[in-house]
Order: structure tokens, then C-alpha cells, then sequence
């Protein structure tokens, strides 16, 4: 018998014998197992829920990532949300070249229409979609995205349709504020709660609620619900106290948008494209009563350092988040608007154009939109890391590039809706 011959049922018993990591996996306990894979990555883990049926459950469980957590062995991820010709839900995963940078890779998507105006929070693995407009009316569903296994499944629905509502997270419930078009104030707040899965009704009178204006953005600051109105005057609400609360009384110089919170600081872009930041202490600070007279620059005084090369890119880009109802709402309010600022706008997506923001671990992330020839468009991404110099902060870009490119007529479908940092 030739060597060659020799070899062949020796490879075949060393492969036979050879245990597989699943395998290897089954023989050992729960707790054990689970410890081994806690200090491999997310991608690993990925191609490790192929192998069985056991790794799988192991890696959808939620003791995974306790043990990731305090193993300090955590990763985060930022999911996009986008309004495209075909999938639209995606996540940022780095590239794993020297040059470094990201690409925008598909998941699957949400079984119906991506929704506008909807409301987006977190909490730890999971994302809830929180109402929107499905062909211009507002719905109550809500949609969570397990992003352990990246599936969908349908929430509870709202007791009351809502679009362009503010949501956050405190005390591990979530806050949904406003958001419809009604004289019911019996709803004018909801509350939810995962333990239970059930919606709760905050009774309000009407002299409590301050009514703001269409909202475009909310932030949680010091166990408070912030929202940020058109005219930039923030409300609070206060679950711990159940009351309300008017913050700044708000100005349009630059119109702030996308605010997220990173380290105690809060972050917005403004359609001039200059990243501003400002202490959270500052969403209260306002000018008599509040009512945006006399206001000045204030609590916007605060640019973000060393970013002057993506100024005119987010200045220039249109990734807006507005849809055809807002739009029409802002036609019927447009005149008497104007007459209260004493200037003269003319579409929406002039007012409030600009790049979407949010958070990857203590750093940001900008989206904005590049035109390419006539029909072409690319979405680009830069990640900047934040370093407090004295009384400063300046930004470093990490990383550029183009995440997306769309080769076909342009369309006002191709947008970022909206974004998530979620840690794993």
C-alpha cells in the first residue's frame, strides 16, 4: 500500500476525532458554556448559532450578555433604518482592513413599510419601533427588533395612533409623549412597561401639558423626558414627580436637530452643518418665562472642535426625516410661523435639512447624503471621537466614507429615517 494510501484513513480518523465547537460546546454546562462564548465576538458567535440547535439558544439568551457586560467583553452597533427601493434596515459593521471604515450591511427588515415619523428607543439588546405614518396616517403599533438574532416581532399596540411623538427610557420604562392632533388629553402621555407588556394612560389636565409645537426630537437628561419642538423650545416631563415642566424658551438660529447624549453631554448638528454640544443642565435654561423673548445664543454657544471638512458636506446634504404629513402640517402653519420669528421660510426641508446624528459607544456618528452624476447618490459616514480640552471639545474623524451607493433616479424615498446604538 502506497503512503498516499497510508494517509488517507489517518486524516479521515484524525478528522473523525477531532471534535467539532459545537460539540465541544454540548459536553460542557450552561453556565460554563456560556463563559466560553461571552469571550468570543459577535461574529464569531454569529457563525457559531449555525453549527446546532444549543449553541443558537445559547447565544439568544440573556445571561450572554450579563456575562459579556461584566466581563467588560461587550461590542456596540449602530442599526440604521433607511428608506430605499429595497431592504432597509441595516447594520454598520467595520471593515477589517488597514485603512479601516464601515459598510452598511442588510438585516432583515421590518415585515411592513419602514415607518415615518415613528419614534425609535433601546433597551439593552432590544429596539422598539414606536408608531409613525403608514400612507399618511398615524398608527399605535409597535415593533421590536431582537438584535441578538436579528428577528421582528410585533409589541403591544398604543392606546392611542401617534407620528412624530417624543420617546425615552427611564427607570427601564419607556415614555411616549404627544405625537397626534386631539383635544383627548387623557392620553397626551403613555407609559410602557416590558416586564408586564402593557400600556398605561397618565392622566393629565389640560393647563398641565404645554403644548408644544411639532416635535422633532427628545432626549432623557436627569431621569426627565425631554422634547424638543420646532421653534426649539424644550418641555419636560417628569415621571418621578408626574408633572411637567418648560425648559428654554428656544430660537432658530441653526435649527439643532438629532440630539443624543454621550457622557452626561448632549450632541446635536444644525442645518449649517456645525456640531454643537452643551451641558444637560442647560435644556432648562431660558429667558424670563420662558416664552422665547430676548432669547440669545445661550446654550448654543458650545461647537464641536476641528470638524470644519464636514461642514459644507452635512451643510449640503437632504437625509431628512420628515414625511408628506409633516410637510403639509408645516404648509398650514408656514405664514403664522413666520410672522412669529420675523422671517420668511419657504419649504420644510430648507428649515431643517441636514445629516442624521447619533451615538456608537462615548462617540458620534454623521450621516449625510452626495449626489454622483445625475441619477446616483451616496450615503457617507464619518465616526469622531471626543476629547475635552478645558473648556473645549474637540472632535476627530476616525473614519470617512461612503457606507451606500444608490444607482438609480433619485427619489425623495432614499432617506435616513432613523438610527440606534445598541450594546451587545
Amino acid at each position: 500500500m502506497s503512503n498516499s494510501e497510508e494517509s488517507r484513513p489517518q486524516k479521515k480518523r484524525k478528522m473523525e476525532e477531532s471534535p467539532s465547537s459545537s460539540s465541544t460546546l454540548s459536553s460542557l454546562p450552561d453556565d460554563i458554556a456560556l463563559k466560553c462564548i461571552a469571550l468570543t465576538s459577535r461574529s464569531d458567535q454569529a457563525a457559531l448559532s449555525l453549527t446546532s440547535k444549543s449553541s443558537r439558544s445559547l447565544i439568544a439568551s440573556s445571561n450572554l450578555y450579563k456575562i459579556r457586560s461584566l466581563t467588560n467583553h461587550t461590542e456596540t452597533y449602530v442599526y440604521v433604518c433607511l428608506r430605499t427601493y429595497i431592504d432597509n434596515w441595516y447594520i454598520l459593521r467595520r471593515r477589517k482592513t488597514l485603512n479601516g471604515g464601515s459598510d452598511l450591511i442588510p438585516i432583515p427588515s421590518l415585515p411592513s413599510q419602514p415607518r415615518e415619523a415613528s419614534s425609535v428607543v433601546v433597551i439593552d439588546w432590544e429596539i422598539y419601533i414606536i408608531g409613525g405614518l403608514i400612507n399618511g396616517v398615524p398608527t399605535s403599533d409597535v415593533w421590536l427588533l431582537d438584535c441578538r438574532t436579528h428577528t421582528w416581532r410585533i409589541v403591544t399596540s398604543m392606546g392611542m395612533a401617534r407620528a412624530n411623538a417624543a420617546a425615552g427610557v427611564v427607570d427601564g420604562k419607556i415614555y411616549v409623549l404627544g405625537g397626534f392632533m386631539t383635544d383627548d388629553y387623557s392620553c397626551w402621555v403613555e407609559v410602557f412597561d416590558p416586564k408586564t407588556q402593557t400600556w398605561e394612560s397618565l392622566p393629565l389636565r389640560e393647563e398641565d401639558i404645554p403644548l408644544p409645537g411639532l416635535i422633532h426630537d427628545s432626549v432623557v437628561w436627569d431621569q426627565k423626558l425631554y422634547a424638543v419642538d420646532g421653534r426649539e423650545r424644550t418641555f419636560y416631563y417628569s415621571p418621578s414627580e408626574s408633572k411637567w415642566g418648560r425648559g428654554k424658551g428656544g430660537h432658530l438660529a441653526g435649527n439643532r436637530r438629532d440630539w443624543c447624549m454621550i457622557d452626561d453631554l448632549i450632541y446635536c448638528v444644525s442645518s449649517k452643518g456645525r456640531v454643537y454640544w452643551y451641558e444637560g443642565k442647560d435644556l432648562d435654561w431660558c429667558d424670563g418665562d420662558g416664552d422665547g423673548e430676548g432669547e440669545q445664543e445661550g446654550m448654543f454657544s458650545n461647537e464641536v472642535k476641528g470638524l470644519d471638512s464636514l461642514r459644507w458636506r452635512l451643510r449640503c446634504s437632504r437625509l431628512v426625516h420628515f414625511d408628506v404629513h409633516s410637510v403639509a402640517l408645516w404648509e398650514q402653519e408656514r405664514i403664522k410661523f413666520a410672522y412669529s420669528v420675523g422671517r420668511t421660510f419657504t419649504r420644510l426641508i430648507d428649515l431643517l435639512p441636514g445629516a442624521r446624528l447619533t451615538n456608537s459607544g462615548s462617540n458620534i456618528l454623521l450621516f449625510w447624503d452626495v449626489t454622483v452624476g445625475l441619477y446616483g447618490l451616496e450615503i457617507w459616514c464619518a465616526e469622531i471621537s471626543l476629547k475635552r480640552q478645558g473648556v473645549e471639545i474637540w472632535g476627530n474623524i476616525e473614519w470617512s466614507n461612503a457606507v451606500m451607493t444608490i444607482d438609480r433616479p433619485l427619489t425623495d424615498r432614499y432617506k435616513v429615517l432613523y438610527s440606534a446604538s445598541v450594546t451587545l
